[in-house]
């Protein structure tokens, strides 16, 4: 009788220690974490930026010939081309870098009868130049011909690649710097588990739109109108600056030492 109770009160100490125990409730995320704690991450970002000048542009001329028979109109605007191209060849531009588009025409239509009065062809030329005196030849160009027309310019850097991998490099070496100061300051051991890097980005500076703006537009300004501007420094062969742009995040893990 004596076992028998015994028995009959461990029993019910158990059930009641199990009634006892708290309830779990929470989505599979809330309970691992309540298991298993999740660890101390910091991020630590950097950024840094470098202007480089482009090295290269690209010129587009238009070149419009305008006859009343669409053959004449075709081998005036060849011709004139080919005029334009020995001339380029002349100042140090290599023909591989003379581009000519497919042309188009337009019928010109007279205010009566439906008979084209003249026939107009256009045709652009792009021609990638290197230095300054190249644009120079152009622009001349452009103003010996009243058919050639100066349409855009857009400016390259031949070192793209290798400065966009210089500003990442500088922002990780930032974040490096930043990791140890905090490790120093606050007797922590940082790990690094992860890294992520925003857009690396290239733009025009302020001054290099400046520029193409004035180069670009296509409208003859008199002679006169130059005289009175201050002379442009040519101690830099180069069309515009760019600036090259990263900003890089790494996550550390936080381990107090």
């Amino acid at each position: 009788m004596m076992k028998r109770s015994l028995l009959f009160i461990s029993v019910f100490a158990f059930s009641s220690i199990s009634f006892a125990l708290p309830e779990l409730k929470g989505t599979p995320q809330d309970l691992r974490s309540l298991l298993h704690p999740e660890e101390k991450i910091v991020t630590i970002r950097a950024s840094a930026e470098e202007t480089a000048y482009s090295d290269r542009a690209i010129v587009s001329m238009v070149v419009t010939t305008e006859e009343d028979q669409l053959a004449d109109a075709i081998a005036s605007n060849s011709a004139l081309r080919d005029q334009l191209a020995k001339a380029l060849n002349s100042s140090g531009i290599i023909q591989d870098n003379i581009k000519n588009s497919k042309f188009s025409s337009s019928p010109q239509y007279s205010w009566l009868g439906k008979t084209p009065s003249s026939y107009k062809v256009i045709n652009r030329v792009a021609v990638t130049i290197e230095h300054e005196d190249q644009l120079e030849t152009i622009a001349r160009l452009a103003d010996q011909n009243e058919e050639v027309n100066l349409s855009d310019t857009t400016f390259e850097h031949s070192l793209k690649e290798e400065f966009n991998k210089k500003v990442k490099a500088e922002a990780l070496a930032k974040v490096m710097a930043q990791k140890a100061d905090y490790e120093q300051v606050l007797g922590i051991k940082l790990t690094p588990v992860g890294i992520r890097t925003a857009e690396i980005r290239q733009h025009a500076t302020r001054g290099a739109m400046m520029l193409e703006e004035v180069v670009v537009t296509g409208i003859r300004k008199p002679q006169s109108d130059y005289a009175s501007e201050p002379a442009i420094s040519t101690a830099t062969p180069s069309f515009d600056e760019v600036k090259y742009e990263a900003d890089l995040y790494v996550d550390f893990r936080i381990k107090e030492q």
